[in-house]
């Protein structure tokens, strides 16, 4: 098995042999990003939270990301500033997509972790609700909600984690790098979840990290999901976006 340490290396080799395309829309909403290529090919991203980490721009870096092409935004996914991770993972995303047929309904995944703990990392308002109707006993590990019922400081989940069966991680989990250190705690668990958007479609990769299942969007309809994330809209709400499991 591959070192951890390779993973970026790995993931860039697959995305640079994919088709390029310059980009033609690049938008970064307040809960996703969005771009379409010159070909035609679109796809949705991840976009940090504004309320932990202030977001910042500069023109002349906001330009570059503009005339970039897709190669040259995926390189950007090693990167921690949330407007390059933001536009690298639509990039990535469109690059290597999730196919429109495989995997299974997100619905599909409540009954394996049904009375289970579940150490959950990142605040998702619109998914939290399904993993309790689920059965799901859940620990939400996020600074910004802290104090809430069953939620608790991010410093403690690797404390948390270990009293669980399950984990489930958002990008954040790529981005901070904590997907890079964990392997020997997710050795132990029951399964791991990589929640998208911008998760290009590399279960093989993936998995040397011990993530069992990716869980990511299909759109079907490129105007719709556009003008959405336009308005600020989430990915988890929008009409033209299914979420799909894949292990």
């Amino acid at each position: 098995m591959r070192n951890c340490n390779n993973f970026f290396e790995d993931l860039s080799r697959i995305l640079h042999s994919k088709k390029n395309s310059p980009v033609s829309r690049l938008i970064l909403g307040w809960h996703a990003s969005y771009i379409l290529a010159s070909d035609g090919r679109y796809s949705v991203g991840f976009v940090p939270d504004s309320m932990k980490e202030p977001h910042t721009t500069r023109q002349v870096h906001t330009s570059a990301l503009l005339s970039s092409t897709l190669h040259e935004l995926a390189a950007l996914y090693v990167s921690p500033f949330p407007q390059e991770f933001a536009a690298a993972s639509a990039a990535c995303s469109v690059l290597v997509p999730f196919g429109e047929t495989g995997g299974f309904p997100l619905d599909a995944v409540m009954s394996c972790a049904r009375g289970d703990r579940v150490a959950v990392l990142g605040y998702e308002r619109d998914l939290l609700p399904f993993m309790r109707d689920w059965g799901w006993r859940i620990a939400v590990f996020d600074d910004r909600a802290a104090g809430r019922n069953d939620c608790f400081m991010q410093e403690e989940f690797s404390r948390g984690v270990r009293a669980a069966e399950w984990v489930w991680l958002s990008p954040e989990a790529i981005r901070d790098r904590w997907l890079l250190s964990t392997q020997n705690i997710l050795r132990e668990k029951k399964g791991c979840f990589l929640q998208g958007p911008g998760i290009p479609a590399v279960p093989e990769i993936f998995s040397r990290l011990r993530v069992t299942h990716l869980v990511a969007p299909s759109c079907s309809d490129s105007a719709v999901v556009e003008a959405h994330v336009s308005a600020g809209g989430s990915a988890w709400l929008c009409e033209a976006v299914t979420w799909r499991v894949y292990s």
